[in-house]
């Protein structure tokens, strides 16, 4: 017998959609929603469930964001409207969308070359496309820019309070204690770094642009998904974060890979000032030093797919120290590639 939520969703979607469902199944991916292939008589969907009917208003707007996107030539899967017109579906306590399900593609790798150039393009193109797009979101960049040392030294202390805790430790823990014990070394590194950024661009951003979002046949890359809401960032933020992903700087041979993606993407979107691309490792470096991502859902609120999240969390640290080890010349060579586009 399936289980009653597959039950339930199967038949929300068959009266609400207009769909003749013949199989409903989960996908064991995605750390913030439920995920599941629908297949039915009229092709397959790939079907995000939200954790509450709270989210409807900041989700629609993300899938008009992605839809807007799509009209400008990035590949993004289509997305169903439901019978009542709405890309967000309610009923009772579910919440979901419905999108074209893409097959046969990879997603959540360490990027190759040649995948690292085109999702360097791809993320050039979104931000082009999105530069000009007003929103009534709060922007996220003076939250983000705010930071004060000796609240987070207490962050991470209380995760070293809980391992000094536990009468027995496991290898997370011990692994964890010291790279926590280095984090809160490195914390003032964070006070430094930040007043040393200047004013850097702020628009509509894509808002999750990481590998586990892209989609990949071969080198093609044939889908970007999970936009998020339109709060307004730093372009440089997401530039960094794809460019020196976690995945790839702790795989190895990283810097040459991260030059192709900026350089593909400052030709992609040659308008970009330089100051974006040249302060993108500063802004990454900043985030990782700082982020408790990982370590937070393993101590305090442990999720379905934790394993993954806890290797996570190790990739980020180490990537932390790759960077701040060459920072000024990884800088430097992303001006470069600016020069270039």
């Amino acid at each position: 017998m399936r289980p009653k939520t597959d039950h339930r969703l199967a038949e929300v979607v068959r009266r609400s959609y207009g769909l003749d469902v013949v199989g409903i199944v989960r996908i064991l991916q995605g750390m913030g929603t439920t995920n599941w292939k629908v297949s039915t008589a009229q092709g397959d969907f790939f079907l995000k469930q939200y954790p509450s009917t709270e989210v409807v208003v900041a989700e629609t707007a993300a899938i008009e964001l992605a839809l807007r996107a799509r009209d400008a030539g990035v590949p993004t899967p289509a997305v169903r409207r439901s019978r009542a017109g709405e890309w967000v579906h309610t009923e009772g306590d579910l919440a979901f969308s419905l999108v074209e399900f893409v097959a046969d593609t990879t997603s959540g790798l360490a990027l190759t070359l040649e995948q690292m150039v085109a999702a360097g393009r791809v993320l050039g193109n979104i931000h082009d496309c999105l530069r000009s797009v007003a929103s009534t979101f709060p922007a996220l960049t003076a939250e983000w820019t705010d930071f004060d040392l000796s609240a987070k030294r207490r962050d991470f202390s209380r995760y070293l309070d809980v391992i000094e805790n536990r009468s027995d430790l496991d290898e997370f823990d011990r692994r964890s204690r010291r790279m926590l014990e280095r984090r809160i070394e490195l914390l003032p590194k964070v006070a430094e770094l930040l007043p040393t950024i200047p004013p850097l661009a702020e628009q509509v951003v894509h808002g999750d642009y990481s590998v586990c979002n892209l989609l990949f046949r071969g080198p093609e890359l044939v889908a970007v998904v999970d936009f998020r809401p339109p709060e307004p960032f730093l372009p440089a933020f997401e530039i960094g974060r794809a460019a020196l992903s976690p995945e790839a700087v702790t795989e190895g041979a990283w810097r040459e890979k991260a030059f192709s993606f900026v350089e593909a993407y400052c030709r992609a979107n040659p308008s970009i000032p330089r100051v974006d691309i040249e302060f993108a490792p500063h802004v990454w470096a900043v985030q990782l030093l700082r982020s408790e991502y990982g370590v937070r859902q393993h101590y305090f609120r442990p999720l379905e797919q934790q394993a993954e999240l806890d290797r996570f969390w190790f990739q980020r640290c180490e990537t932390a120290e790759a960077i701040l080890e060459d920072l000024t010349e990884i800088s430097r060579e992303f001006a470069s590639a600016w020069a270039r586009r």
